[in-house]
């Protein structure tokens, strides 16, 4: 099989500078695969299909005797199994099942270790022959279940299962809320590298992230306060990187959830302000709008005390801080990529 190598150099900042270098052999058929799926044109990559199941290899002779596999049989144990929905096509159901023995993927034997043959004496994880196939193939398996060999129906491979539910700085520019003289953003793992990141809020990311998206029912993502501008609105505040709890005592959801009951609230003070303006007046009667009762905003911060805002002030404060700042527009906040959530 023919390799392509890759190399690193790595600067290491020490005394002696010294340089690593750090190489790695990257068989050719993974390479073709990768660079058949470019779509150059589009800008596009075919993603390669999830592998269903997790194994584990059958070289412990303990481990043959505790699943009754004979000294004649080689393949890898399944452990357990994706939970896929049937869609429609009759093939698509995974057929195959923890404790069953898979002997052979398409035409390929697999051995005790995980490896299958390519060609001549050389060998590759039994992994890379579904890497190497398109979302949609089929594949086809061969296991050894109750003391019999079974050819399993085509299974064709989904999409890559869903780790996080965007990535930030990778499939798109960071998601922001400024409302008054505050940046928001929504939590992601990479907050807990950055110095102002406290414990707790780190604590936070991580098993926020570590719990999708199994535990993710009915949740869509913690709000970060992570700057406060300096503006006479924001005066005594000073505390950010702070997780925003609840707005006017209304549990926040998510970033989008707190930029609609914003925009609500400004729309509550514009239409004070616009029926003043179109009340009309009898003749001698004092024309002049009456001051609006203030509309107050509350943000409960984790662990801290609120942030109080008068709505008409805060929202004069936000255009002026965007023009300070040069931010071209007071939020941005993408809908969810289905890829990945």
């Amino acid at each position: 099989m023919t390799y392509i190598s890759v190399a690193f150099r790595k600067k290491v900042s020490t005394k002696s500078q010294k340089v690593d270098n750090i190489g790695y052999l990257i068989p050719a058929v993974l390479v073709r695969a990768f660079l058949g799926r470019v779509d150059a044109k589009n800008g596009t990559y075919q993603l390669s299909g999830t592998i269903p199941y997790r194994s584990h290899s059958l070289e412990n002779h303990s481990l043959r005797l505790a699943h009754r596999v004979p000294d004649s049989i080689h393949g890898v144990l399944i452990t357990s199994v994706a939970d896929e929905a049937n869609d429609g096509n009759e093939y698509s159901p995974l057929q195959l099942q923890p404790g069953d023995i898979l002997t052979k993927i398409d035409d390929s034997e697999v051995a005790d270790d995980g490896q299958v043959q390519l060609r001549g004496d050389e060998l590759i994880q039994h992994a890379y022959l579904m890497r190497v196939k398109k979302k949609d193939e089929p594949v086809t398996f061969t296991v050894y279940r109750n003391g019999k060999h079974i050819v399993l129906n085509p299974h064709y491979l989904k999409d890559i299962q869903p780790i996080i539910p965007r990535w930030e700085n990778v499939d798109y520019m960071p998601n922001y809320m400024i409302l008054g003289s505050l940046v928001l953003l929504p939590a992601f793992l990479d907050m807990r590298n950055f110095r102002q990141c406290g414990h707790l809020l780190k604590a936070d990311c991580i098993e926020s992230y570590r719990r999708w998206p199994r535990e993710w029912d009915g949740k869509e993502g913690l709000v970060v306060l992570t700057e406060i501008f300096a503006h006479e609105l924001s005066f005594s505040y000073s505390r950010a990187w702070r997780r925003v709890v609840s707005y006017n005592g209304e549990k926040i959801k998510s970033l989008e959830h707190l930029q609609s009951l914003w925009t609500a609230s400004c729309a509550l003070v514009a239409k004070s302000v616009e029926d003043c303006n179109n009340t009309e007046y009898d003749e001698g009667e004092q024309t002049n709008c009456p001051e609006p009762e203030s509309t107050f905003v509350r943000l409960e911060l984790e662990n801290d005390d609120d942030i109080v805002f008068e709505v008409n002030a805060a929202m004069k404060a936000q255009k002026e801080v965007m023009a300070t700042h040069a931010i071209s527009k007071p939020y941005n906040i993408l809908p969810p990529n289905p890829k990945y959530c």
